[in-house]
C-alpha cells in the first residue's frame, strides 16, 4: 500500500471520528469550548460536515493510484482552517491551548501530502 493511500485513510478515518465525536458530544467534545446552546449547535452541526470531509479523503485515496490533486485540494481546505484559527488569534485572542496542536496539524497537512505524495512517485 502506498504511504498516500495510508495518508489517505487514516486522516479520513480520524476526520469520520472526530465528526461524530462533535455530533453526539457537543461541547463537551473538545476542551476549551463555551458551555451554551449557539457553540453546542455549531459543534454538532459542524461534526457531520467534518465526517463528511473525511469520506472525501477516503474516496481520493481508494483507487491504487490514490488521487494527489484531491489529496491536494483537501489539504489546502484543511490548511485554511488554520488560517481562520489564525484569524482568531489576531481578532480574540489566544484559544484553548489544544487548539495549538489543530493549528500545528492544519497548517501542516499541505506539506505532508507533498512530501509522501512525491516519496510516492520516487518509488514508481
Amino acid at each position: 500500500m502506498t504511504g498516500m493511500r495510508i495518508l489517505g485513510r487514516v486522516t479520513g478515518w480520524t476526520c469520520i471520528a472526530i465528526g461524530g465525536i462533535q455530533l453526539i458530544g457537543g461541547v463537551r467534545a473538545e476542551p476549551g469550548m463555551t458551555n451554551d446552546a449557539t457553540v453546542d449547535s455549531h459543534i454538532r452541526f459542524m461534526g457531520p460536515v467534518f465526517a463528511g470531509y473525511g469520506l472525501g479523503w477516503l474516496d481520493a485515496a481508494s483507487a491504487p493510484q490514490p488521487d494527489l490533486n484531491r489529496m491536494r485540494t483537501l489539504a489546502g481546505l484543511m490548511a485554511l482552517g488554520g488560517i481562520g484559527r489564525l484569524v482568531t488569534r489576531a481578532t480574540l485572542g489566544r484559544p484553548h491551548r489544544f487548539h495549538d496542536l489543530l493549528l500545528g496539524i492544519e497548517l501542516a497537512a499541505p506539506v505532508v501530502v507533498e512530501v509522501v505524495g512525491r516519496r510516492d512517485h520516487a518509488a514508481r
